[in-house]
């Protein structure tokens, strides 16, 4: 019983990965760390922005202007790794599509594939002669059933109709009941009644 349960089903067999797989998987783990830079970077320049503002109120022009020119190169920064993002983006979608194209093409070539091994099953001259054959079997029935109709009456042919019901009919088992493997009770009954008779012509003799 416990060997039973603590078995373990065996899990199904992975597909194989291929390298199209792998260049997707490295091109989306890339992606995914530019978005995190970006929204890193995007989170300090509202905090250099605010920065600016307090030196500016401090009367330190200098420092905040450096702070402003740090901000705009981060900017560029953000920009230039956004444009870098759409196009990973957009090999993504390539490779996911080709992909998908290639596991439709690859389907179809089986189905054509089968498809042919199915037509090599059937020989169209051996399809003709069967067919023709057939036809001629027919052909050959009518004109029988043609010529015998021409040469029997109403009446015959009515009986011919009949006589083939009634073979028809024989074909059809009757079930009969069983024959009993004990007397009937009007035997019975009768024998009880002959007794006592027989016994008194026995003792007059």
């Amino acid at each position: 019983m416990g060997g039973i349960f603590s078995k373990k089903e065996k899990a199904p067999k992975s597909a194989p990965v291929s390298d199209q797989d792998n260049a997707i998987l490295a091109l989306k783990t890339q992606r995914d760390k530019m978005k995190q830079m970006v929204k890193r970077k995007e989170n300090c320049l509202e905090k250099e922005r605010q920065l600016a503002k307090q030196l500016l109120k401090d009367g330190k022009k200098d420092r905040a202007l450096l702070i402003l020119k740090k901000k705009r190169y981060q900017e560029n920064i953000i920009d230039q790794t956004l444009k870098h993002l759409s196009k990973i983006e957009q090999m993504v979608t390539d490779l996911e599509f080709a992909e998908v194209q290639q596991r439709v093409t690859e389907g179809l070539r089986q189905g054509n594939e089968a498809l042919k091994r199915m037509n090599q099953l059937f020989d169209i001259d051996e399809i003709d002669k069967i067919m023709e054959e057939t036809k001629e079997a027919a052909e050959y029935q009518a004109e029988i059933s043609n010529m015998l109709s021409g040469q029997l009456s109403n009446a015959d042919v009515s009986d011919v109709e009949n006589e083939l019901e009634e073979l028809l009919a024989a074909q059809v088992p009757v079930d009969l009941p069983e024959v009993p493997d004990h007397e009937m009770p009007e035997k019975v009954a009768e024998k009880e009644k002959e007794k006592p008779r027989r016994e008194k012509i026995a003792l007059e003799a």
